[in-house]
């Protein structure tokens, strides 16, 4: 009987293997929260920065100074999401069983181009 040695897969290399595929599943899972975060984020500062530059001309009404107090609150929120991402990797428990901070509230921008554009598809 003549056994091929090269064939031989042992416990430890099939444990490494799976730790492996957990490992990338994890880094992906991070990458497309970092990646919603950053999307979020931006979105939500242009709509304020927008609302801001009616509020410097005089020409802002009531409902749109409401909607950038609300939406500067929101904006913390996501910017302290991605600042929790960022120590995600540094746990105890990453990528075995990472502890994800919770999302924010994904605000309705109705003014928002991007989302009239999904409307239409």
């Amino acid at each position: 009987m003549n056994i091929d040695w090269s064939q031989l897969i042992t416990k430890a290399m099939k444990d490494a293997a799976a730790q492996a595929v957990q490992l990338a599943a994890s880094k992906s899972e991070l990458s497309a929260r970092n990646t919603k975060s950053v999307a979020q984020i931006a979105r939500i500062q242009d709509r304020i920065d927008t609302l801001g530059y009616g509020i410097d001309a005089g020409q802002a009404t009531e409902e749109d100074e409401a909607e950038q107090a609300a939406l500067i609150v929101n904006v913390k929120s996501w910017k302290n999401y991605k600042f929790e991402l960022g120590k995600v990797t540094v746990q105890p428990t990453w990528y075995a069983a990472p502890v994800w901070p919770p999302e924010p509230v994904v605000p309705v921008i109705v003014a928002d181009p991007e989302a009239r554009s999904a409307e239409l598809i």
